[in-house]
């Protein structure tokens, strides 16, 4: 069971109390649905998405609609507060904390739609399922009234149970992208996901229960109003104009990814800890428990998990309660945001592993718990917004370059 993060005073204050009232309500629901989550979640692990009751039950009990303005019936929660709420909900389930992703998430950047595609999407449901693939950037072919747009993207979380899925994508003049001072024209565009094909290709190493297959599409007309420009100053819609919306885009995406590590890790903590008052390895007179390398090493391990989650609550801590004062997250400050996702992704795989290497043949076997965690936790370690390579982004803003991650502006 996972340490449960509270949102400081200092930044809770701001809060109105029916905000509290709903942040409150969902803590206590994630321990009211875990005997739900946890009873289907070998299904999805199985069938490679999440069980459909319990897909329910997270819509039913507000999960989905956490990030969504109270204009648009959503409980526009801050950031820390849904950190936290991950992190409990993945100390039940990896899949089922996933799958908050990708709707919390999507509703945060359609604060960048015009009022008319907003409230299309959330105006008679704020729960609605939005999935995304972000990268690599698709074709857009501007026609009157919209565009039209063809590729394939991966890593489609939840596709299977979205009514729409958001891609980005280049504007083309011809088979070359449209070109601007900051380089090419970029857009993102929502289509329906009944107009793409969905492949099975989610065959992975771990989080399998996320249904994050390729989608497909062909010359699939978008209008205007179901896109926006990629430009991170692009005036906020009307029913966005609250300190969430204009939370760093890092952030927003980084506490999903490091929500489900940091709780993937204190699970495999906790585990070990209960295997080794009972098992005697292979040529020794001792319990793991009693062996002086355990002991120390999973004094490491705790070491690694609990810095990284301390830094990584503080920096979110810390850019909300700028949001929240009206006051700029310059890109040094995005920097530190992004630094501490990506050291609580190394704390808690390098916790994981201290555990999987301490636990010895257990931990190989697919019915050990340990095997399920060193798998997620080595397949979410390689998410763009917390894998090693983008420290480059970290040192190159700290030394006053150009960073070479786009989306660390937004």
């Amino acid at each position: 069971m996972g340490a449960t993060y509270r949102t400081p005073a200092s930044t809770a204050s701001v809060a109105d109390d029916a905000r509290r009232g709903a942040e409150a309500q969902l803590f206590e629901r994630v321990q009211d649905l875990a005997p739900l989550i946890r009873e289907h979640a070998g299904a999805a692990e199985r069938e490679r998405r999440l069980a459909k009751p319990v897909h329910e039950a997270l819509i039913a009990g507000g999960f989905q609609r956490m990030l969504a303005p109270t204009s648009l019936g959503g409980l526009e929660l801050d950031p820390v507060s849904c950190a936290s709420i991950v992190e409990d909900v993945a100390s039940i389930d990896s899949a089922a904390a996933w799958a908050l992703q990708a709707p919390n998430v999507n509703v945060w950047w359609a604060s960048r739609l015009s009022d008319d595609g907003a409230e299309e999407f959330y105006g008679s449901d704020p729960s609605r399922m939005m999935a995304a693939a972000f990268h690599p950037p698709q074709q857009a072919t501007e026609v009157p009234g919209g565009y039209r747009v063809t590729g394939r993207a991966p890593l489609a979380s939840g596709v299977h149970d979205s009514e729409w899925i958001l891609f980005s994508a280049f504007i083309m003049d011809g088979d070359k992208p449209r070109m601007t001072e900051a380089g090419p024209a970029m857009i993102a565009v929502i289509v329906p996901t009944a107009e793409v094909e969905i492949l099975d290709t989610w065959y992975t190493l771990g989080m399998r229960g996320t249904d994050s297959n390729d989608a497909v599409f062909a010359n699939v007309l978008v209008p205007t109003r179901r896109t926006f420009v990629l430009d991170p100053g692009l005036p906020l819609g009307r029913h966005f104009q609250g300190p969430l919306y204009r939370f760093p885009a890092v952030g927003i995406i980084a506490l999903f990814t490091g929500g489900v590590l940091l709780a993937t890790a204190r699970n495999a903590i906790t585990e070990f800890r209960e295997l080794a008052a009972r098992k005697t390895p292979f040529g020794s007179m001792k319990t793991l428990r009693d062996r002086g390398a355990v002991q120390a090493a999973l004094a490491e391990a705790e070491g690694m998990l609990r810095a990284g989650r301390a830094f990584f609550y503080e920096a979110m801590t810390d850019a909300w309660a700028r949001a929240v004062a009206g006051l700029p997250n310059t890109l040094e400050q995005r920097a530190d945001l992004l630094l501490a996702a990506i050291q609580a992704s190394k704390g808690a795989v390098g916790a994981v592993d201290i555990i999987h290497r301490l636990a010895g043949t257990t931990g190989i076997y697919s019915r050990s718990t340990l095997d399920r965690f060193f798998r997620d936790a080595h397949t979410l370690r390689h998410h763009g917004f917390v894998s090693e390579g983008k420290l480059e982004t970290v040192g190159q803003i700290y030394l006053g370059l150009p960073p070479d991650f786009p989306l660390i502006v937004f």
